[in-house]
């Protein structure tokens, strides 16, 4: 995988410009002749996807997702070599989250215990494989019966032991599957829904929750509510109610409900539960992982002991964050705050990241 910078000829907000006025000034004439080539190939800038899903006016003062992540990966400089990244490495996640005191799911650790124990307690778990992201290689397992089934149908005890074992010795973590909060179980079947939180540091260096989301599962058998896997994604208004729910269209067009498409639960104006408890786990997150990363995307499952921490993104998604607020990154908090942190960038980080960048799994 490569991380692609592309030099557009002209810019459309504030946002963009920062980003891109930062890159012509600081590279030389080779590297700013390769990313407008990069450009002109239309490997940057909005996807068709993109403009089924957010309208032109949001458009105009956002960022795309093929543009995020070059700009994420100047603000956040501890994202590469993927190994060392505890964002992207879930077992290096986990330790450093727990050394922290932070609330984790329970998990599977070689060191501690072995496979068959840690099992023998456990009725629902899921397995996440490391590097991945979006839910991709998600799979999860319950013991129906004294045995286990996964979504394949029965599974014999030695089979899931090797399959577990070998998720973990590439680096995917194990873990006990958490429970919805009883006040979101008929708006999220399926899958724990999580509340996104992004955070950013400001301007005197205090991490600051900048944008929420709560994802919720459409249903069905997956076991992650991401949006793009045919989720739901929602805003959560300054009283900490929901919003309008959006889910994509097969073509990609945005819906809207106000109703769970499924149970037909009422969605919007409802409480959204331990949000301000939620939002405080964001923040103490930031504080923990704050070295190398300017900006964060949280994943806060909602449970019903609390909100548990159950992942960190170095290049957080833009486009369900647009979609659920109306409006362009450029036209918001987190959008000025990225222009401080690019004005004040210095020129060795700008000069060191090229047009074309491998995105690194070891150094």
């Amino acid at each position: 995988m490569f991380t692609l910078r592309a030099l557009p000829p002209a810019d459309g907000n504030v946002l963009l410009a920062a980003y891109h006025d930062g890159l012509r000034r600081h590279w030389p004439l080779g590297r700013r002749t390769v990313a407008r080539l990069i450009a002109a190939s239309g490997r940057s800038g909005w996807a068709a996807s993109e403009r089924r899903l957010l309208c032109d006016a949001v458009r105009a003062q956002g960022i795309s997702m093929r543009d995020r992540k070059g700009l994420h990966r100047l603000l956040n400089p501890g994202a590469f070599p993927a190994e060392a990244n505890p964002l992207k490495n879930k077992q290096l996640f986990a330790r450093k989250a727990a050394a922290a005191g932070l609330p984790l799911p329970d998990s599977f650790t070689l060191e501690t215990s072995d496979i068959a124990s840690w099992l023998h307690g456990q009725s629902v778990i899921i397995a996440k494989p490391s590097y991945c992201s979006k839910g991709q290689g998600v799979v999860r397992f319950a013991k129906k019966g004294g045995r286990w089934e996964g979504a394949e149908g029965p599974i014999a005890d030695d089979a899931l032991r090797a399959r577990l074992l070998a998720i973990w010795a590439a680096g995917g973590v194990i873990q006990r599957c958490l429970a919805t909060h009883e006040a979101l179980a008929d708006m999220s079947p399926g899958a724990l829904p999580t509340l996104r939180v992004v955070t950013c540091l400001d301007e005197v260096g205090t991490p600051e929750a900048c944008a929420l989301a709560l994802r919720l599962s459409a249903g069905g058998g997956r076991p992650v509510d991401n949006f793009n896997a045919g989720n739901l994604v929602l805003s959560v208004d300054a009283d900490g109610r929901c919003g309008p729910v959006w889910q994509a269209a097969p073509d990609g067009a945005p819906i809207r409900f106000d109703r769970h498409p499924l149970t037909g639960a009422p969605i919007s104006g409802r409480p959204v539960p331990d949000l301000d408890a939620a939002v405080a786990l964001a923040l103490r997150a930031h504080l923990a992982f704050r070295s190398g990363f300017t900006v964060i995307g949280w994943d806060i499952g909602l449970t019903p002991d609390g909100p548990v921490l159950v992942e960190g993104n170095w290049n957080p998604g833009t486009d369900i964050m647009q979609l659920v607020s109306g409006r362009g990154l450029a036209d918001s908090r987190l959008g000025a705050l990225y222009c401080h942190h690019l004005r004040h960038l210095p020129p060795q980080r700008w000069q060191a990241a090229g047009a074309i960048e491998r995105d690194a799994r070891r150094a």
